[in-house]
């Protein structure tokens, strides 16, 4: 066995912690009922497959004949990668997210790539042509950067997302695009060292701590916000429906000092329940909700000629806003463009 530098052992330790780390986080999360337990679990796992997938670069780059079999059933892990971030930013996005069966079929590509990885054999890599592993890398490849690219674009699409679960699942994006980006240029480059892709997943994984701690995002994930306040399912969609009619047929939401405690006391309930409501039916929470709606009908009048001699401003007031900042903020989240820019695209 070749004799490793004393770079090399540094680079196992700094590699091999973050990936220990990664599997201890893993378990924390898998296991953590506060918050969101589907989201702690789905990342947990997240987390358990990218340390396995990393582990085995680690084992790649200083093992010496490592077995195929592992190398494949490693890079068959990545397609379980883009499915699990997919369904962890769904269920930071939705409050009402749930598994059901359908979302398993999301995961029908890695139970085959890992067969495959079982399956192949080392003189599989001699008779094989070349265009085959070609075809197998591109997918591997691709479907990863696929699902977490989608993910992320509906992230910042979506019309309310709080910030904590916004700022976790942007670190987590970027540290799966580079972490993505290394491996494919090692494939291409191999003056690129393949250890560099675990040392990134280990500054991945400490960061992940680190806002999870500061931040105490899992314990912000509120799913469980209402425990204590219970009503009846249907009493709670009648009230949802009243809500509702109250913004599209009577534009309540142009009402700038609209507020929880109006609607309370407008449909008879407590400020709690009316937040309750709203939260669980529409995955918004209330400023989210009542701005969704005035950006709808912000869009409208920058769109309609009739409104072309009023001011942003102007517009801003007309639909409900009472400052310029906080439209501007809120239209720019829910579009992705300025109102000024919005309306020179007409």
């Amino acid at each position: 066995m070749e004799e490793l530098s004393i770079g090399d052992i540094a680079l196992i330790i700094i590699s091999g912690l973050g990936v220990i780390h990664g599997l201890l986080l893993g378990v924390f999360l898998f296991f953590h009922k506060r918050g969101s337990s589907l989201s702690n679990q789905l990342l947990g796992f997240l987390l358990f497959v990218l340390s396995f997938r990393v582990g085995k670069s680690v084992l790649l780059e200083f093992a010496q004949d490592l077995h195929v079999k592992i190398i494949f059933i490693g890079l068959a892990s990545m397609l379980l990668i883009g499915p699990l971030f997919y369904l962890f930013s769904k269920s930071l996005l939705l409050r009402s997210f749930s598994l059901r069966n359908i979302h398993f079929l999301h995961f029908l590509p890695a139970i085959f790539g890992i067969c495959f990885g079982f399956w192949i054999e080392e003189i599989h890599l001699r008779s094989f042509p070349l265009w085959v592993f070609v075809v197998v890398y591109a997918f591997y490849y691709g479907h990863y950067i696929s699902y977490i690219v989608f993910s992320y674009r509906a992230a910042v699409k979506a019309p309310a997302v709080n910030s904590t679960n916004y700022q976790l699942l942007r670190l987590i994006f970027f540290g799966l695009l580079a972490i993505w980006f290394v491996y494919s240029l090692n494939l291409f480059d191999e003056d690129i060292p393949y250890i560099i892709g675990p040392i990134l997943y280990s500054i991945v994984a400490y960061s992940i701590s680190f806002l999870v701690i500061k931040n105490r995002f899992i314990d912000k994930v509120e799913y469980e916000k209402y425990k204590s306040t219970q009503i009846p399912e249907n009493l709670g969609e009648q009230i949802y429906l009243r809500i509702q009619k109250l913004m599209v047929e009577e534009k309540g939401f142009k009402n700038p000092d609209l507020t929880l405690k109006f609607l309370g006391e407008h449909f008879h309930q407590s400020p709690q329940i009316i937040s309750m409501v709203i939260n669980r039916k529409s995955g918004k929470n209330f400023n989210s909700f009542i701005n969704y709606y005035r950006i709808e009908e912000s869009i409208k009048q920058l769109r309609d000629s009739k409104f072309e001699h009023y001011t942003i401003s102007a517009i801003a007031m007309e639909s409900g806003f009472n400052s310029l900042s906080s439209f501007n903020t809120a239209f720019k989240k829910q579009t992705g463009s300025t109102p000024l820019a919005f309306r020179n695209m007409r």
